[in-house]
């Protein structure tokens, strides 16, 4: 894990980060993931020519992108098969007695992290001294190597129903929030907040099968 922040003449802010992870959750060729991210922001009320702009004390726009991975779900060494003691209802006769049998579990030689790349762009603002202020934020994420449970075929695996990476989402909307300061006293202050919120949520795909639409 590495983090880097930059500033300049406290106007101009970046920050970095890179992120490597490994699970035993993953075969070795899939194990490792990286995960980057970066944002910058741009206070522009520290600019000469917004000097005279007294009634607007705060003017920040930020940009960011970055990426995640999860692998949450999963069970321990999913990836190759492991075999688990069965359960009673299910031993083997032999010669009187019965027999506790162990039986393989379903696995997928091939999973890999779940990934969420995330956009982002926004706006802080203070006005009258912060008598105003509120924050609009634009954003989008996309997820890919959903992992998900799906039915498989008879006899491919040793159940009927595995985990696997099998689609993509994406999420997108935007956000919007302010307060405002309707009476500002020494001993007394009373504030108004308020937000919204849209949001479109669309499954891209759900499936390891291409679909395909024929036209007649």
């Amino acid at each position: 894990y590495g983090r880097g922040i930059y500033t300049f003449n406290d106007k101009y802010v970046v920050n970095a980060t890179l992120r490597r992870d490994g699970s035993s959750r993953f075969s070795p060729e899939t194990r490792w993931g990286l995960f980057p991210s970066v944002s910058a922001a741009w206070i522009v009320t520290q600019e000469k020519f917004m000097v005279k702009a007294k009634w607007l004390n705060m003017l920040k726009i930020r940009a960011g992108y970055g990426v995640t991975g999860q692998q949450d779900g999963i069970g321990d060494y999913a990836y190759i098969s492991n075999y688990y003691e069965g359960a009673s209802t299910a031993q083997y006769a032999f010669g009187g007695q019965f027999y506790t049998v162990f039986r393989p579990d379903g696995f997928d030689a091939n999973l890999k992290w779940e990934t969420t790349k995330s956009y982002n762009i926004g706006l802080d603002f203070g006005l009258k001294k912060d008598r105003i202020s509120g924050t609009i934020d634009i954003y989008r994420k996309e997820t890919t190597d959903l992992l998900a449970v799906v039915p498989v075929p008879a006899g491919t695996n040793f159940t009927n129903q595995i985990l696997t990476n099998v689609g993509s989402m994406r999420n997108q909307g935007i956000e919007l929030s302010g307060n405002f300061g309707v009476i500002a006293k020494k001993d007394f202050r009373f504030d108004i907040l308020a937000n919204a919120t849209y949001n479109q949520n669309s499954v891209l795909k759900l499936s390891q099968v291409v679909e395909q639409r024929i036209v007649t």
